[in-house]
């Protein structure tokens, strides 16, 4: 499964048909009482921060979708009963958040209100247009300001069918989206087969966010979580890092994001790196910052290598198959130029990760809001290993992708993702003529960098420290 843009994916045509909730569905929501659980932190600041753009005249949309393609005839009552049953099992998507003035407050249905509403809207025959479409619905239908802020599609033909499922952010993260077609295609086939589905429990994300809550109430700016981003702040001047690499921005500046994906190593070479960084005393993910922290100091000319990394906050195992926004980010420091060789930079990049980690299970919105002036993060490196994800075996046999969205920002975000297809990276960045050249060389040094260490075992790396070794 890749994570794209949807202007990317090659879509089959067929006849679509639109699944939203029934509008008695949404009146019973509507005169539900106030849930007084709250929302999680990041749901808080996402919503709140559209808002505050759509009040200077900024429309950004920011969703997350998946599609995946099921075999046989579509069975409309079989998927009606899917989704209606996917929907009672994540209370998150039956949990609306409603902002008045800055209050935001929450009122969930019960799974035994939930009906839907199916719509056919036409016969594609052109792809292109039929993409086309679903970004202009997944743009309006994701408003996170109104409820629900999702929208289901089905693109029917005669021997089988495509589900594309798009989300505004509040209702889920990256990994839930890897989860989303194993668990469709499973209920799907238990409706059209009339047996139980054959799924794990999952735990409710509208619950985690009110234990997030409540083990956050006595965070001050004396705790140890702020006062690490303070210092990280600090060594940054007053802000997070940015890129490594000149973005031909000015400060101040909101461009348009571009974006890419690409593949950076094939499964066997993966496989050839993870042990390489085994061997020198790290894993596969201090090889990745490790190589990224080579590139910054190898391109850019930066003796310190500083970014954000995110870190799943799944801190039980009843979160693990749930829907939701599972994310925090930890500060991440190298003093690249001390190190000696690239093996010397592994076992540093695993010492800053295991150090970011704790810092990263502080719901990160709550420790900046201790910290003066607006502080947002401007670079952003990821990696996930998905080789586990249920249902990551058949992803290929599903055409299964996930794309993401998001319209403007002066940030840098990189996801690396390892499949069993192999490691590839999603990227997006402010759309200029140098940043294009820029991020693009610097995703080429990566790659560049972990094919070395792939095929030798190492990389030729030396810092300021390394080289005066060696010149002496």
């Amino acid at each position: 499964m890749k994570l794209t843009e949807i202007s990317k994916y090659e879509a089959q045509t067929g006849q679509l048909v639109e699944w939203t909730l029934h509008p008695t569905t949404v009146a019973t929501a509507a005169e539900a009482a106030p849930d007084a659980r709250q929302p999680s932190f990041v749901q808080d600041a996402h919503v709140k921060t559209t808002a505050f753009l759509r009040g200077v005249g900024l429309e950004a949309p920011t969703w997350l979708a998946t599609a995946f393609d099921v075999a046989g005839a579509l069975d409309f009552d079989a998927m009606e009963a899917t989704l209606v049953a996917w929907i009672a099992r994540h209370e998150t998507l039956r949990s609306e958040l409603r902002l008045t003035g800055e209050h935001l407050e929450r009122f969930t249905l019960s799974a035994d209100d939930v009906s839907l509403e199916r719509t056919i809207v036409d016969d594609f025959s052109d792809g292109a247009e039929l993409v086309r479409y679903l970004e202009e619905r997944f743009d309006q239908a994701t408003d996170p300001l109104r409820w629900p802020a999702y929208l289901f599609v089905t693109v029917a033909r005669e021997d089988g069918f495509t589900v594309y499922l798009a989300f505004d952010h509040t209702n889920v993260d990256g990994y839930s989206m890897a989860q989303i077609a194993h668990e469709i295609q499973e209920l799907y086939a238990a409706a059209v087969a009339g047996r139980p589905a054959q799924l794990v429990d999952a735990g409710s994300y509208v619950d985690f966010s009110q234990i997030e809550r409540d083990a956050a109430d006595d965070l001050d700016e004396d705790h140890a979580a702020v006062a690490r981003w303070r210092e990280f702040v600090e060594t940054c001047g007053g802000e997070l890092p940015r890129f490594p690499l000149d973005l031909g921005i000015a400060p101040g500046e909101y461009p348009r994001q571009n974006g890419g994906c690409e593949w950076l190593m094939s499964p066997q070479d993966a496989d050839a790196f993870d042990a390489a960084c085994k061997a020198m005393g790290g894993n596969f993910a201090a090889g990745v910052m490790a190589a990224a922290s080579a590139a910054a100091y190898e391109l850019g000319d930066e003796p310190v290598y500083r970014t954000v990394l995110p870190f799943h906050t799944r801190s039980d195992l009843q979160w693990l198959t749930s829907l939701g926004w599972y994310i925090g980010l930890g500060p991440f420091e190298i003093d690249t130029a001390r190190a000696a060789s690239f093996e010397q930079l592994v076992g540093m990049a695993r010492h800053a990760a295991r150090a970011s980690k704790p810092v990263a299970q502080v719901p990160f919105p709550k420790a900046f809001s201790l910290l003066e002036g607006i502080i947002r993060p401007l670079s952003v490196m990821s990696y996930i290993d998905a080789r586990t994800v249920p249902g990551a075996p058949q992803w290929t046999e599903w055409n299964a992708h996930a794309f993401g969205k998001v319209s403007y920002g002066d940030e840098v975000y990189m996801w690396l993702n390892r499949t069993l297809e192999g490691l590839y990276v999603t990227y997006r960045y402010p759309g200029t003529e140098i940043a294009d050249r820029n991020v693009a060389a610097y995703i080429e040094r990566v790659r560049d960098i972990m094919t070395s260490v792939a095929k030798t075992g190492t990389y030729p790396f030396a810092g300021d420290f390394g080289r005066e070794r060696l010149a002496a």
